[in-house]
Parts: C-alpha cells; structure tokens; sequence
C-alpha cells in the first residue's frame, strides 16, 4: 500500500488513525493545489483531492473516512470504530456529530477564506464571517456534551470520534481560533490529545 498524503485536514485524519493503529504506510507526499493538480495525479484521483489510498493490487480509495474505515477492517486492533453492533453505532454517532458541528465549520470556513481554494469554490466573505462566528457555540456545544467528566468523546475509549476531533484541532490551531477558555471539559480532553503519539502524526 502507499498513502498519497498532503497538508490537509483530511489528510491528517488518516495519519492520526494510522498512527492509533500503530501501522507502517509509505507515503507519497504531495503539494496541496499543485501536485494534487497536475494530471499525473488527476489519473488517480480526477476530484484532485487527497488522501488516496492505493492497495497493492492497484485499487484506489480516496476519502479519509473511506480510507480508515478500509484500515479498520483491514487492522482490526487495537479497534477504533467499536467491537459490536451498539459500540460501532455510538462511535459513529459521536464521529457524525463531530464532523457536523465542528469540522465542518472550520471545514467551510477554509475553504471561503483561504486563496488556496479560490479556484475551487465561489468564495463569500460573509459566509466565512458567519462560520467564523459560530465557532465558540460550537466548542460549547461540545463541552456541555463532556461536561459527564468522560476522558474521551464516545466514551472511556480513544475511538475514531476523537480522531475526528484532534483534526479539528490541528485546523484550529493553523487558524489561530482555538477552543474558548470558558470551556474547561473540552480544554482538559484536547491537552490530553496532544500529548498523544499521534498528534505528531
């Protein structure tokens, strides 16, 4: 296998699980609106996206939760994506929620502020500014949601839902909009986060 890998939010998603599976994947390393552009990578991907993951007998998956849901099967230990039917739906549930209520507006907020996607979307400055706003609702949100004293987003468990949220910090942090101060639940689980192996992912 190899990992087509550039500086992205999705990207690092993958890293991260790959890193919690304790799993070698040589990467190809790409340049984010250059590389990923070029037509020898639009034959892999034509959306010129990445992660791609590419199999040895040559298949191609892309889309970082598609990608980790094929390594979850494919290592399936330590397990991050729940054992039985009701773990499998509560990670999946926290990983949605997640991925709804904070990457996606970090997310949104990239890519309507960013010149790096000025080609790929019709950018709107007032969108952003709304997104930007909303943020601290979002950190809230969360931290009423832990506010039960749980170590970890689904649980007493590291899961794919906490994948998905220290990649909401890494994009935090490159925005400079981190969590609120008044948020003290989800300031002790982010610390705990970065002091994982996998942060460095």
């Amino acid at each position: 296998m190899k990992l087509y890998n550039a500086n992205s939010g999705n990207t690092k998603r993958v890293r991260i699980f790959i890193a919690e599976k304790g799993i070698d994947i040589p990467r190809v390393d790409l340049e984010l609106g250059v590389d990923t552009r070029a037509p020898q990578f639009l034959k892999i991907n034509p959306l010129g996206e990445v992660p791609v993951l590419e199999l040895d007998d040559g298949q191609i998956i892309t889309e970082s939760l598609a990608v980790c849901r094929y390594l979850e099967a494919a290592f399936p230990e330590p397990s991050l994506m729940g054992r039985d039917p009701a773990e499998q739906g509560h990670i999946e549930m926290w990983s949605q929620r997640i991925y709804g209520q904070l990457f996606m507006t970090y997310g949104l907020l990239v890519r309507h502020s960013i010149p790096l996607f000025a080609e790929v979307v019709d950018q709107i400055p007032a969108f952003a500014e709304s997104l930007k706003a909303a943020i601290p609702g979002k950190w809230s949100w969360l931290e009423t949601e832990m506010a039960d004293g749980r170590a970890f987003i689904a649980g007493n468990t590291f899961s794919m839902a906490d994948v998905q949220a220290m990649t909401v910090l890494w994009i935090a942090d490159a925005l400079k909009l981190p969590i609120p101060a008044h948020c003290h639940h989800a300031t002790r689980w982010a610390a705990a986060m970065r002091s994982r192996p996998s942060w460095n992912a």
